[in-house]
């Protein structure tokens, strides 16, 4: 059997014909997390198995331009909202995976509302993470609290994602409106800018660049810095004090998928328990969807968090969302050049 065949011999094929036998997975998941579940699904099943990351709102895009001649079977891993919102727009098709009967019920709710179209595979928290050497040269103080952030004393000491790109800076934008309100939270915004050093592309930069001291406070889900917590570097987590957000991560199956049997196969193994333990494995922890799946503690210590309702069906809608990432480009990005 052949290994996975690395992103950089995919960028020169430039075409799926050379995998003609090859399943091609759409990932928005963390590396490491890829690349685990690419390399044992092809071990365990015998399906080759091609995987491409990138950010979620950058797959969107690229679903969008490719469905008339779809370039990849499945799409999986990353912040549902944009699952959602490509679901609406008739780019996925329903699969009712009997998997979908294990999962936790708020995994289950989720898949069953999208009327089958997306699963909800994974569970996620937002939080801050700190550099205590960083802070303390600066005489700095952790941040504890969303309101924290908006102090002039962490003037470009903040590092978010860009939520036109990056589903994890949707999600942050989704909280604040949840938080705020939807005038509150582009009011907070314009406080919090010029706090901000950069908006990032991925929200999965935020853990090395507080790990590294590029940054004394970045914004992301808690289990980017756990990743950095756990690879040795000294970085402390917090929840924001007034609650926080967190998404679901999803999964589905493109419609005109080259090999649609073939991604049914790998729907029905990402739900089951030993695929949704794969991320203990790594240090990309989550709260898995599968009911019986154990949990680290490193995850589990978030599990249960205080939470706000963010509404994955509300700000998953393709109208509302389309509006407020256009309200960010217009009010917050386009003053960043």
């Amino acid at each position: 059997m052949r290994y996975l065949l690395p992103l950089l011999l995919w960028s020169l094929l430039g075409s799926t014909h050379a995998l003609a036998r090859s399943l091609v997975v759409y990932c928005s998941h963390d590396p490491d997390a890829c690349e685990l579940a690419a390399q044992t699904f092809q071990r365990e099943t015998g399906i080759e198995t091609a995987i491409i990351r990138k950010p979620t709102g950058e797959f969107y895009a690229q679903i969008r331009a490719e469905r008339a001649n779809p370039r990849a079977d499945l799409w999986y891993g990353g912040t549902i909202d944009p699952f959602l919102q490509a679901a609406a727009e008739g780019l996925f098709v329903a699969y009712r995976s009997p998997g979908v009967a294990e999962l936790q019920p708020w995994a289950r709710r989720a898949t069953e509302r999208s009327d089958y179209k997306v699963a909800a595979i994974y569970r996620i928290i937002i939080g801050f993470g700190t550099s205590p050497t960083i802070l303390t040269q600066k005489e700095l103080v952790a941040p504890r609290c969303w309101a924290d952030l908006v102090s002039p004393a962490y003037k470009k000491e903040i590092e978010l994602s860009n939520p036109v790109t990056s589903g994890t800076g949707y999600t942050i934008l989704a909280t604040l409106i949840t938080l705020y309100g939807e005038d509150g939270a582009f009011d907070y915004l314009k406080k919090l800018q010029p706090n901000v050093v950069r908006f990032t592309q991925s929200g999965t930069a935020q853990g090395p660049s507080v790990a590294r001291g590029e940054v004394g406070v970045g914004v992301t889900f808690v289990h980017e810095f756990i990743t950095q917590k756990l690879a040795g570097f000294e970085v402390a987590i917090a929840i924001p004090c007034e609650g926080t957000g967190d998404a679901l991560g999803g999964m589905a199956i493109l419609n005109g998928a080259p090999h649609p049997d073939e991604a049914r196969i790998f729907y029905d193994w990402a739900l089951t328990k030993p695929a949704q333990e794969l991320a203990n494995r790594t240090r990309n922890l989550l709260v898995p969807a599968h009911a019986r799946a154990e949990i680290r503690a490193e995850a589990a210590a978030f599990a249960n968090v205080k939470t706000l309702d963010v509404d994955p069906a509300k700000f998953g809608d393709p109208d509302l969302r389309k509006r407020l990432l256009a309200r960010w480009q217009r009010e917050i990005g386009d003053s960043l050049k």
